[in-house]
């Protein structure tokens, strides 16, 4: 299963390209703690988010979609939505997802036709 840390020195571009090289059909789109979209990956993931003493969390491809998401919002105070990309168009996860673990999420992205995020957009990382 895949292991993804998420740690205060990693920049956003770099956790974004691992999660996608464990999950190709996903993404994640990070927010600051008033709930901005942060569109600039460059920076490093303890610039976005809002509990600077935060040290790192852990995830794998059994964990549930909302238990990531509130776990994440939990460990460093700003939200995350696990994205996926189809038609050239941009989609968040729903509610009706949250169920769903992360690598089953991903399979259904894939089968409804989401792109591969790395091939689809390279420029991102």
């Amino acid at each position: 299963m895949a292991d993804i840390t998420f740690t205060g020195n990693k920049k956003l571009k770099s956790i974004n390209r691992e999660w996608c090289t464990k999950f190709p059909y996903l993404y994640l789109g990070f927010f600051d703690a008033d709930g901005k979209g942060q569109g600039d990956w460059s920076v490093n993931h303890s610039t976005v988010r809002a509990k600077k003493d935060a040290s790192e969390l852990a995830t794998t491809g059994n964990m549930n979609v909302g238990t990531f998401e509130t776990r994440y919002k939990n460990a460093f105070g700003s939200p995350i939505e696990i994205k996926y990309v189809k038609n050239g168009r941009n989609y968040r996860s729903l509610d009706e997802h949250n169920n769903l673990t992360l690598a089953a999420l991903n399979r259904w992205a894939a089968e409804n036709g989401a792109s591969n995020v790395l091939e689809t957009h390279p420029e991102w990382f």
